[in-house]
């Protein structure tokens, strides 16, 4: 779930058009764009080409489709029905995420040089290998202690492990080159210092070139729609509205005419008026969140506060992160307080909550 049309401006775009599919447009010296379709409400993923051939640096890959590939083999050349002729030199995924990570283990058996964050990659490999069963188990659980009705509950028991379905099978750990933030790497000719996004994903990689402003902020800076930040079943951080912001605020120190090269949208500058946005953004929705709890509610709740539109199967599970996640923030703050009623998992206004008890 993301939210459009934040901004009371709109940002600085570099362009006023997008390129075709399999269309390549140079941004800046030394990256190209190439923006791949997905199957998604989100219909596109940005990847970026750092340097000239023979030192490329893919970043990002889109999702394991046939329609992806014919694309990639459209620009490297095919290897029979399913390969390719040539690849980048280096590919650097920048989060798990299947739009970001879907070839990776395609262009790894291509012979690519793998480079991506330990923890994304950890994380890839166990979702990756999930049976159907145990993910639709784990799912189901989740779903019912958060208020989702049963109908949702029964259509999640018949859910396949949907990770599997659009993303190749994640290279082993020791194939690849893994980066940290604060570090400074060689891609494509160029120095980049690494950054690291946190609340989207847990360990992001992004990529900021300081000699002339230039951040691939995958997917924690967008210029039209706020990223999704999420509880999941599957990641540790219960607090990822809070990791979030905190990355916004570190991200503060970057100049505010960086070009800032988006993993959905058009690049754009006005970093420091977007970042505004996105805040403040969070804090009208936290105020929403905080005034619908004056009486016990739960996540499923909070659907009707914080999405106006109707949710298919797909954004229902995107709907119960985001709304846990402003739970979660509001919890840790203090402000609310959780409870089980039912087995289901309730938060009320702290004060609220000693007034019903009275």
């Amino acid at each position: 779930m993301s939210v459009p049309d934040i901004s009371p401006t709109s940002p600085d775009y570099l362009f006023d058009s997008v390129p075709a599919p399999a269309e390549i447009r140079s941004v800046c010296e030394g990256i190209q764009w190439i923006r791949l379709p997905l199957p998604f409400a989100l219909d596109h993923v940005n990847c970026w080409l750092l340097g000239e051939p023979g030192e490329q640096v893919l970043v990002d890959t889109g999702v394991a489709t046939s329609k992806s590939r014919a694309l990639w083999q459209q620009h490297w050349g095919a290897k029979g029905a399913d390969g390719l002729a040539s690849v980048p030199e280096k590919l650097l995924v920048t989060h798990f995420h299947p739009d970001h990570a879907g070839l990776a283990g395609w262009f790894g058996e291509a012979g690519s040089q793998l480079y991506g964050s330990a923890v994304e990659i950890a994380l890839s490999r166990s979702i990756w290998s999930r049976d159907d069963s145990e993910y639709a188990q784990e799912y189901a659980r989740w779903y019912a202690e958060n208020g989702i009705p049963e109908e949702a509950i029964s259509q999640v028991l018949q859910k396949p492990n949907s990770y599997r379905l659009i993303v190749s099978e994640p290279p082993a750990a020791e194939l690849w080159t893994c980066l940290e933030a604060g570090q400074v790497v060689e891609l494509g000719g160029a120095q980049y210092r690494v950054l690291v996004g946190r609340g989207h994903a847990p360990d992001m990689l992004m990529l900021y070139r300081e000699s002339d402003h230039v951040l691939i902020a995958a997917d924690q800076i967008l210029p039209r729609i706020s990223p999704n930040v999420s509880v999941s079943t599957v990641l540790a951080d219960q607090n990822p509205l809070q990791s979030f912001l905190d990355t916004l605020d570190e991200l503060k120190v970057l100049p505010e005419d960086t070009l800032v090269l988006p993993s959905h949208g058009i690049p754009f500058r006005g970093l420091h008026a977007r970042i505004g946005a996105l805040q403040a953004h969070h804090e009208d929705r936290l105020a929403e969140v905080y005034q619908a709890c004056r009486q016990p509610a739960s996540a499923y709740d909070m659907f009707s506060v914080l999405f106006a539109r109707k949710l298919d199967a797909q954004q229902m599970s995107f709907a119960l992160g985001e709304s846990l996640a402003h739970l979660h923030f509001l919890e840790h703050q203090g402000s609310l307080t959780r409870q089980s009623c039912d087995g289901v998992d309730q938060f009320v206004q702290v004060e609220q909550e000693t007034k019903l008890d009275k």
